[in-house]
């Protein structure tokens, strides 16, 4: 390992755009892929640390930890967005098992280990997150930084007409990591709908069927009629998280409402003389560059199913 490598933490709810952006990161050669934890959201939070280490395994990645998170939200009832845990089915049952350490305690541990050294990039609701700054306060001076996938400006929400599902699932979690003053960058809906997997990458990527992401394409291009809209969320907050020159910002303070519905899970900016800490916040994306880093790095190791 060098000084130039990204030495990334990982916090995914272990769905299908999770499982690319992991498999990718897991390939790229610039990441020192230090450790992944698992959070509800997708599917239950031992099923999304399962198909990680199923995923790193089907990447070439067998020493990467990873630790089961949180099973709940702070304040609100479960809700799993895709129970039938498609990655599950699609990738099968891991070899290794789950570390002892709960997610929150891995971050808590290896940001004092070695402080400034580890950035966190978190894919699904921030509920481990939170939970490791409970746990220790100092925790944003100990991260270098963290990417969120996350949020919705001026674009509607995801899972309620304002909110964006990955804050919707925990927004306690998600306002206290947002104020708690972290180098922080927040990829919203307002870009991921940009990042699209048309027909032509998908044909790309099914060029090499040699490994599981170019058989998925495949099966998709197969389909009969007009494809579903493919949005890389997940994907396109990794390839930022290594690649923020792809990328324009906006900076203000976040606010997640934590009033009840409606407007629940909803992201709005905040005045910046106000008390709380500004985010940086994707506003612009070159998306063409975006799908074209994610071929190279699929290209580069092809893995079997």
């Amino acid at each position: 390992m060098t000084d130039e490598l990204e030495h990334l933490i990982v916090d995914t709810d272990g769905g299908l755009d999770d499982a690319l952006a992991l498999s990718y990161l897991a390939r790229h050669r610039g990441v020192n892929l230090v450790a992944v934890g698992s959070v509800h959201g997708n599917v239950h939070a031992q099923a999304a640390a399962n198909n990680s280490l199923r995923i790193l395994e089907l990447s070439g990645n067998t020493t990467t930890p990873v630790a089961i998170g949180a099973e709940a939200p702070l304040n609100q009832p479960l809700h799993l967005g895709h129970p039938e845990d498609p990655v599950g089915a699609l990738a099968g049952i891991p070899t290794r098992t789950p570390s002892a350490e709960s997610a929150a305690e891995q971050i808590v541990r290896l940001s004092r280990q070695q402080p400034r050294a580890h950035s966190l990039l978190a894919l699904g609701p921030l509920t481990n997150i939170a939970l490791a700054l409970s746990a220790e306060p100092d925790l944003p001076r100990l991260l270098h930084r963290i990417v969120i996938m996350g949020g919705a400006f001026a674009a509607a929400g995801n899972r309620t007409a304002d909110a964006e599902s990955n804050i919707w699932h925990d927004p306690e979690a998600a306002d206290a990591v947002l104020s708690a003053g972290f180098d922080c960058t927040v990829v919203p809906l307002d870009v991921t709908r940009q990042a699209v997997a048309t027909r032509e990458w998908l044909a790309a990527l099914a060029a090499n069927p040699t490994h599981l992401w170019g058989q998925a394409a495949a099966a998709l291009l197969q389909q009969p009629g007009e494809l579903p809209p493919l949005l890389l969320h997940d994907p396109l907050a990794a390839v930022l998280a290594l690649e923020p020159a792809l990328a324009e910002f906006d900076h203000y303070p976040v606010r997640v409402h934590l009033d009840e519905h409606p407007v629940r899970g909803k992201t709005t900016a905040e005045a910046t003389n106000g008390p709380r800490p500004s985010v940086a916040v994707v506003k612009k994306v070159d998306t063409d560059a975006f799908r074209d880093r994610l071929l190279d790095v699929f290209a580069r190791e092809p893995q079997a199913l």
